[in-house]
Order: structure tokens, then sequence, then C-alpha cells
């Protein structure tokens, strides 16, 4: 018998038949299966109109295509200092979402939050834990990084057992002074993505974070963007503390601005640009005679401004470890363009406009 008529019988054989087809089916299930795996991780996470490319998948802190195996990485809560003259901050630049909110005296503090493997070379200047930050902080079951804090802030800090890393509280290691900075010591000091990567590592905290992403979709082409610029302007004091967003149609962004200036980065000396800005309206007392309260738990009112629209939202937080979610006046969850999502807490007796 000949080698060919050998192999014409080998496929004639009815066991073989059947054994190569049972090999097709399961090639097949492990192609279809890898597929609808890989959409399912990324549906899992809420960001179900972010497309995932090659390796590259959707971070659940803003929805920026990153790595596999980079989207969650353990998120870390800094506070940074907006005092008008010690402007510009370092690293605002590169933090996923960024809260801002009054602080005392008519100035604004920020609560940066990261969730990232990038080198970030300097983050601050990092200054004092307030008590209302801490409800946003919680969102994120983050790493909440300051320097010292009201009496009632470090009281709950361990009350709610929140992951801390507190400079004055005998974490200086993972902190520095610059003392080429022309200010007061107390607003010279700095970390960086590395000595908090060291601050996860020291105090065994896990790799991957554990927090409720929101919805991310695909930015809206060119064409569909406004031609028509508005501004966005909030007043939150005095003029030293105004913000104004300015929207850049091209690339579908929106430039900061604090006080009347570009509202730059220290290291880069570029300006800030945000994809998403959120306004979010909060009722604001005096805690005291100098320190305030605002109530982020509940539901109030929103502003949520992308591809140079407004959206008139809601905003909902069930209890403090839940994330908030803002709305739309159907009820449906607000989705997001990926990148950076600045939150303007602002008083609901604080005046915003867009025009």
């Amino acid at each position: 018998m000949s080698g060919l008529d050998r192999f014409k019988k080998f496929f004639d054989n009815r066991n073989t038949k059947i054994g190569l087809l049972v090999i097709a089916v399961l090639i097949a299930a492990v192609v279809v299966g890898y597929f609808l795996f890989s959409k399912q991780n990324i549906d899992l996470n809420g960001n179900n109109d972010s497309k995932a490319t090659g390796n590259k998948v959707a971070r659940l802190l803003d929805g920026f295509l990153v790595d596999r195996g980079s989207e969650n990485i353990y998120p870390v809560a800094v506070m940074v200092e907006n005092l008008s003259t010690i402007r510009p901050q370092s690293g605002l630049d590169q933090a996923g979402v960024v809260y801002e909110a009054l602080a005392e005296g008519g100035i604004t503090r920020f609560l940066a939050i990261y969730s990232t493997n990038e080198a970030i070379a300097e983050i601050g200047p990092v200054r004092s834990a307030r008590d209302y930050y801490l409800d946003w902080v919680s969102e994120y079951n983050a790493l909440y990084t300051h320097c010292g804090g009201s009496p009632s802030a470090l009281k709950l800090i361990k009350e709610y057992n929140l992951l801390n890393l507190d400079q004055i509280g005998g974490d200086h290691p993972y902190f520095w002074r610059d003392s080429s900075r022309a200010t007061a010591s107390e607003h010279t000091l700095f970390t960086s993505s590395e000595l908090l990567t060291y601050a996860r590592r020291d105090k065994g905290i896990p790799e991957e974070g554990n927090f409720k992403s929101w919805l991310f979709k695909e930015e809206v082409s060119l064409a569909e963007r406004p031609t028509e610029t508005k501004k966005i302007t909030i007043d939150y004091s005095t003029f030293s503390y105004k913000v104004e967003y300015q929207y850049d149609r091209n690339n579908n962004q929106y430039l900061r601005f604090n006080g009347g200036e570009p509202h730059l980065d220290f290291k880069t000396q570029k300006q800030l640009t945000v994809k998403n800005v959120i306004v979010q309206y909060v009722k604001t007392r005096l805690a005291d005679t100098s320190r305030l309260s605002m109530e982020a738990i509940g539901e109030g009112g929103a502003l949520v401004f992308q591809d140079g629209e407004m959206i008139n939202a809601t905003w909902k937080k069930e209890n403090r470890e839940a994330r908030t979610i803002f709305y739309n006046s159907t009820g449906e969850e607000i989705k997001l363009n990926s990148g950076p999502t600045w939150i303007e807490v602002v008083p609901t007796d604080r005046s915003v406009e867009y025009d």
C-alpha cells in the first residue's frame, strides 16, 4: 500500500473522523471563550463602551487604556494644598480623579486619587486631613496620604480604620521637604509614586484595589463637538480661588485656570487638562468657629461637563463606603470620557456660570 493510500485510509476511518471533530469543537470553544472572557472583564469593570486594544484594557479609576495587569493598581489618595502663593503644585496632572473643596478661610484643597505604576517624581505640597474628605477616600478604600489633620479628622481615621500614611504620625520616611521652595516649611512637603509604592509594600497593602468603577464611553467625534466654546466659572471665595475651565474642541478637553491664570504643573510647566468636569453641590456649614462640615453622603444636584456640553445631573452616595454616582435626568448613570475627572465640590449657596 502506498503512502497516499494509507493517508486516505486514515481519514476514512470512522474513529479518526470523530476524534478530529472533537478536537475541532474544543479549539472553537477555547477561542470563543477567550473573547467572551476578555469582554466580560471589561464589562465587569463598568467600562462597557471602552474598547480594549491588544494587550490594553481600561483602568478602573479613569477608563484610560493601560497594559493588562495595570488596570487596578491599589489607589492612593493624597491631600494637596492650593494656597495661592504656593502654586504651581506637582503631580496633579497625573491623577485620575481630583476633588477640590473648600477648607478654611476660603482656601480650597485637593484630594488627588492615583491608581498607576507609572513614575511620578513629585506629588504635593502635601497637607493635612479634614473630616469630609474621608467620605471620598472611603469610596476607593484608598491609602490616605496626608500631614496631620484636624483633631476630629484624625479621630475619624482611626474610627473608620482607614489605611493611613501620615507624615506627622510616624510615616516620615515616605515624604521629604524641599528646602529650595521659597516658602514656609509647612508648604514644602512632598511624596512620589516610588515612595508610595514602598509604603504600600511595607504596610502589607494588596496589589489590587477594591472599589466600584464608574462607567466610561467612547469620545464623540470632532464633527459632533460644539463649535461654540463656553467657559465654566466657579466662584469659591476670592478671586485667587476662582476656578475656570475653557473647552478645547480639537482635543475634547478642558483647560484649567485658577486665580485668573493657567493652572500649571510645577515639573512640566504645562497647563492642567481635564476630560470631565463635575460640579457637585453639597450642603456646607461651619462645624466650629473655623472648620467646615460637608454632607457628602446622601444626594444632591450636580452639573457634568464633557464633550463641550453640560448635563444637568444628580449625585447619590448611599453610605460612607459607597461610590458617588452621577445620574442624568432619566435616572441613568452618566458615562464619562476616559481620562482625568475633576470634581468641584461646591456649597449650594455658591454660583457656577457656564457661558
